[in-house]
Parts: structure tokens; C-alpha cells; sequence
């Protein structure tokens, strides 16, 4: 063998000798034979075991907007505190008023029979202090009736939902605004001396009729708003000169009866505010794999939805709530396709999360946006778990990959 061979020879050798080595720690993330690519879904696995329709803490206070009426099931009442009372008028008297009208504003929504549908509400004095956390609408219409006090007046007619809405006109008792206007002297610390204070009140409400057949939506207090319910009382002064009193609506909150809605379906419920939590385990993936796409699809049970005088909602939201705190961790948005199914495309960052622990969370689907939660009414209803049509289920994707490197050592 020449010199030359026998150093190709030698070489090969040691080339071979090293291809035999292990190798590093740190290269062996970078092989690609190492890591593999899984996929895994709803239709084969149990990754949605379970779903929670359940009624949120959102009431419907002082969002710019009240409901009055009864359809779709829905009763909706609401209570009003009228506010810039002036404690110079206690002793105003009944002979000197001369109107006290009440003016309301409708806006363009409405739920039930938008076309020829009937109105009906009565007006009653409230006679307790109410407040969002402890008032509700089983305590309001219990029986003996314990807040509401005499009828004060009603309505009963058709709003028609055109371009530009006609305000409604309502007269009320004179000795209401007397009441209000009553006035104790109590002392005030600041300027050393008893002052004039108005006596609290705790306004009106305004109950719908039996005979209702449409829920109508009217402007509610607001900060930058123009035409919320109003009452004007035109009054005589010490002169006898006319003079008009404002109270314009500082308290506003409606209260909607509801029944109970079906465990199995995926409800968002517009207004009543019924939201669903999703609960999934995705503690087969191996913990620390790489979460690489999550997918949610719903499927819309148009047989069992409903919209007022406005288009279904066409996009939807999902929040993750860490630890239930009221602020969301991850939120997702959805957008219909058209044909009834809602596609959360990426809920990602929410498995990623789940699979560095038990690899189990939830995520609660509910309607997008303020106009949605506290100004409309309508009811999406998706199906459920245990849908007929399996096609129709919650479906879950999920793509992940599972490198050896990164698995938590036992």
C-alpha cells in the first residue's frame, strides 16, 4: 500500500469512529428525528368533557340604555331615580304647579312583534331603597309587593321604528314632585350652621302589562347623553312667573325575568347576560410538548336563536379567566361564516398555558363588546356535547409537537 492510501486509509477511520459518538446535549434538539409532530381532536378524543350555562353578574346599570316589555319569554322592567333635585323648593306647593310630564325617548331596537306589536307599562312610585348587588327581579315582584307603591300612571300604544322616533309624553301627580322636593335641615360641618338637605326618594318604576307583547329599548342615563327620560315640571315662583324644573334620569336599572335555560346547548344570551364556560382536558398531551394551534368551532342552533330588530350577532368572544379574576387573560374573538359556525381560529396561548400544568382549563364564551352585553337582547344558542347530529358538537383541534429535550424530567 503507497503513502497515499494508506493515509485515505487512516482518515476514513477516524471518520467512521466519529460518526458512532453520541451526540451533544446540545445538538441533539437540533435533529429532527427526535421531534414529532402529533395531531389530536374532538371527534376521537374526550377533550370537552363538560360545559356550565350560567347567568354572569352584569347588570344592566346606568349603561345609556333601559328596556321596558314583555316577549320572547323575557319580561323586562326597569326602576329610575331622577336626579338635580333642588333643596330651594321645599316649600313648594301643589297649587303652583302647573304640569309635571314625563318624557321618554325610544331608540330603534326592539324584541318581539316589532311590527304590530302593543306597549303596555305602568308607572309606580318605588318605595325602598334599591341597589345592584341585593335587588332583583324575584324581590321586586314578590307578593305582597314591598318596593313599588300607588300607580302614578301608564302607557299603552305602538312605537313605530323609523328613522327619527317620536318621543312619548307621560303626565304624573303633582304631589310626587312635592314629595321629592320635601326637604330636612340637617347640619352641615362645613359651614357650622343646619342647611336644607332633600329627603332621599328612590324614584319610579315602570312594570309592563300582562298584554305587552314587545320589548322596546328608550335612552338611559348617560354622561354625555341628550335624551334620557326626563321629567319637566313647570312651576309658579314667589312673582308668579312660570319657571320649568329639569330632573333628568341619574339612576337607571332594568331588570329582566328569564327562564332557566338548557344545560345542554352553549348559550349567549344578549342582555340577560347567560355566558357559557367550556371545560377541556388536554391532559393526554404530554406536559411542556409544543402547543403549536389550537382551533374552536361552534355551531349555531338557528332553531333556537333569536335577534330582535337587528341582525344576529355575527361575532362572538372568548375570554380565559385566570384564578376567575374579573379581568380575562387571553380573550379570542370569533366571526360567523355565514352558514352558522363561529371559529375561534387560534386559542393557542390558552392550551400552552393549560399543558405547563394539569393540562385541564376553561374558557367562557359570551357576546362581544358593551352594545351586545347591555343594549340588545338576542340569543345565540350553539350546539351542545350531546347534539343528535355529532358533526354539530363543539369541535377541538390541536396540533403539538413532542421533543424529548423538553419533557419534565420524573
Amino acid at each position: 500500500m503507497n503513502k497515499i492510501s494508506k493515509y485515505l486509509f487512516a482518515m476514513l477511520a477516524i471518520l467512521a469512529i466519529s460518526c458512532n459518538d453520541k451526540p451533544s446535549d446540545m445538538a441533539i434538539n437540533l435533529l429532527p428525528d427526535t421531534v414529532s409532530i402529533k395531531g389530536i381532536n374532538s371527534f376521537d378524543t374526550l377533550l370537552i368533557p363538560s360545559i356550565r350555562v350560567y347567568r354572569a353578574h352584569y347588570p344592566l346599570f346606568n349603561y345609556g340604555s333601559i328596556f321596558i316589555g314583555k316577549a320572547n319569554g323575557l319580561t323586562a322592567l326597569t326602576l329610575t331615580n331622577f336626579a338635580y333635585l333642588p333643596d330651594t323648593l321645599g316649600n313648594l306647593t301643589e297649587d303652583k304647579i302647573e304640569k309635571v310630564e314625563l318624557t321618554m325617548h325610544p331608540e330603534r331596537y326592539a324584541l318581539g312583534d316589532t311590527n304590530s306589536g302593543n306597549l303596555a307599562f305602568d308607572i309606580y312610585r318605588v318605595e325602598r331603597r334599591w341597589n345592584i348587588d341585593t335587588t332583583n327581579y324575584d324581590s321586586l315582584t314578590v307578593s305582597p309587593a314591598n318596593y313599588f307603591g300607588e300607580k302614578i300612571g301608564s302607557y299603552s300604544g305602538k312605537i313605530t321604528l323609523k328613522d327619527t322616533l317620536d318621543p312619548i309624553k307621560l303626565q304624573l301627580p303633582k304631589n310626587l314632585i312635592i314629595d321629592w322636593l320635601r326637604t330636612e335641615m340637617v347640619y352641615d360641618s362645613a359651614q357650622k350652621k343646619e342647611v336644607p338637605k332633600v329627603i332621599p326618594n328612590w324614584g319610579i318604576a315602570f312594570v309592563p302589562q300582562q298584554n305587552a307583547t314587545v320589548i322596546n329599548r328608550f335612552a338611559g342615563n348617560s354622561v354625555n347623553g341628550t335624551t334620557m327620560s326626563t321629567i319637566y315640571v313647570d312651576y309658579k315662583d314667589n312673582m308668579d312667573s312660570t319657571r320649568t324644573l329639569k330632573l333628568a334620569a341619574g339612576i337607571d336599572m332594568t331588570f329582566i325575568d328569564v327562564p332557566e335555560q338548557n344545560p345542554d346547548d352553549i348559550v349567549i344570551f344578549n342582555g340577560v347576560n347567560y355566558w357559557t364556560e367550556i371545560n377541556f382536558d388536554l391532559s393526554m398531551i404530554p406536559q411542556f410538548s409544543g402547543i403549536h394551534k389550537a382551533q374552536l368551532d361552534l355551531f349555531l342552533d338557528k332553531s333556537k336563536s333569536f335577534a330582535g330588530n337587528t341582525p344576529l350577532d355575527t361575532i362572538i368572544e372568548a375570554n380565559y379567566f385566570m384564578d376567575k379574576n374579573a379581568t380575562s387573560t387571553f380573550q379570542y374573538l370569533s366571526a360567523s361564516d355565514g352558514n352558522g359556525k363561529y371559529r375561534f381560529n387560534s386559542i393557542t396561548s390558552s392550551v400552552q398555558l393549560w399543558n405547563k400544568g394539569n393540562g385541564r382549563g376553561s374558557i367562557v364564551v359570551m357576546p362581544h363588546n358593551t352594545l351586545n352585553q347591555a343594549k340588545e337582547l338576542d340569543k345565540l344558542v350553539f350546539f351542545g356535547l350531546n347534539a343528535v347530529d355529532s358533526t354539530k358538537r363543539p369541535t377541538l383541534r390541536v396540533i403539538y409537537s413532542l421533543n424529548p429535550a423538553n419533557f419534565k424530567e420524573k
